[in-house]
């Protein structure tokens, strides 16, 4: 181990071109954030995740010996080993770990505070859980939202989805896979109890919080209760934008999604789930008007398609998020509502307006444009990592 120390004993990030070795399983925003990197200079060596620890750390440190990176970098600590082996062994050997948390942290890996290592740079999406990722031991941690992958200054028109030009459009999922991923024997029984004390069909901020409140005493540790928590955010995402998309009586409403939406009588055309960079963003440019409803496990942060929608060039209707007020001028460059009365109230409204909705639509790409993509996220990731080693 002294010689490889001894091999990694050099600056990191003392000046660009950067060399990043990116761990990537095609997840949300993985190879838009290594295209993202290349365009910038930098050197980027992507190495597929393996899901058997002991032939990942081999792979990493093998990779580490040619490339002599300035860091390791990742989004939700893919990659890495529950135990906190290979993030030990990083840290002995003083490279550099940038991972950016685009899920609440809780839910990635249980053990926090073995992945804790003083060489970690933490970016997380959601300004709330900045300070309790600091609690968890990590000693720089940065609020980094989302942002999108899509080129606002192309025009998203694949005539296959020309018939969307005056209908009402979801694209999302009913979380059914995530849930049933998640479930054990008793969770049932522990989420019939709570949901007497929770209305899952309204849209909340500190679903988790409220959850630890009732049922955290239940379990015997964190790791059993957080597993918990994920089945029951889940099942609470799939029960909120069941109700929301029930009271939707447009006679041109198409969802696109998994399977399981033919199975909450939702009055919708049901289409299989789209290519999140090859046919979602033309589902975006073509509806009349796009339908965001969040993901119960977010607090204060916005969903991708908040950004997604208007790179697109769609007209995006959204659910309320604290956040909204500081990435967008809500009075003219976003459409949003607080409740099922005012989300049918302003999709009647703005099917009637569509000057209005371009003019929204055309404000939005140009914020979207000038500071949210994906490009503006790893600038911002890079200058603060020259930052905190530097």
């Amino acid at each position: 181990m002294s010689k490889l120390q001894a091999y990694f004993n050099y600056r990191k990030f003392q000046a660009p071109p950067f060399r990043i070795i990116y761990l990537n399983d095609d997840y949300f925003l993985q190879s838009t954030s290594i295209e993202a990197l290349k365009q910038l200079g930098h050197q980027v060596v992507p190495l597929q995740i393996e899901r058997h620890p002991s032939r990942m750390l081999e792979k990493l440190l093998k990779t580490c010996v040619l490339v002599k990176p300035d860091a390791v970098m990742g989004i939700n600590h893919g990659g890495f080993d529950p135990e906190g082996k290979i993030a030990s062994i990083l840290a002995e050997l003083d490279i550099p770990i940038v991972m950016w948390y685009l899920d609440d942290f809780r839910f990635i890996i249980f053990k926090n505070n073995v992945h804790a290592t003083p060489n970690s740079i933490i970016f997380t999406f959601d300004k709330k859980q900045v300070n309790p990722l600091l609690e968890t031991g990590f000693q720089h941690v940065f609020y980094l939202p989302s942002g999108s992958s899509f080129d606002p200054r192309r025009s998203y028109r694949d005539k296959k989805f020309n018939f969307l030009h005056s209908a009402i459009t979801f694209v999302g999922n009913t979380f059914d896979k995530t849930k049933t991923m998640r479930d054990k024997p008793h969770y049932s029984k522990h989420l019939q109890e709570l949901e007497h004390k929770i209305d899952f069909t309204l849209l909340h901020h500190n679903l988790v919080e409220q959850i630890e409140t009732y049922q955290k005493s239940h379990f015997a540790d964190e790791d059993d209760f957080y597993q918990y928590a994920g089945f029951v955010i889940a099942h609470a995402t799939q029960i909120y934008r069941q109700y929301m998309l029930r009271q939707i009586q447009e006679e041109n409403f198409h969802i696109f999604g998994d399977g399981k939406w033919k199975e909450l009588g939702v009055r919708a055309t049901i289409h299989r789930g789209t290519h999140f960079l090859k046919e979602t963003p033309h589902v975006y440019a073509q509806s009349m008007i796009n339908l965001n409803l969040s993901s119960q496990q977010l607090e204060s942060t916005v969903s991708l398609r908040i950004f997604d929608v208007p790179a697109a060039g769609g007209f995006l209707l959204t659910d309320w998020k604290e956040s909204l007020a500081e990435l967008f001028d809500v009075t003219s460059e976003i459409a949003y509502f607080n409740s099922v009365e005012e989300m049918k109230e302003k999709i009647a409204y703005y099917r009637s307006h569509p000057d209005q909705r371009e003019r929204i639509v055309q404000k939005a790409r140009a914020r979207v444009e000038k500071e949210h993509l994906v490009r503006h996220r790893i600038e911002r990731m890079l200058s603060i990592c020259q930052q905190v080693l530097n």
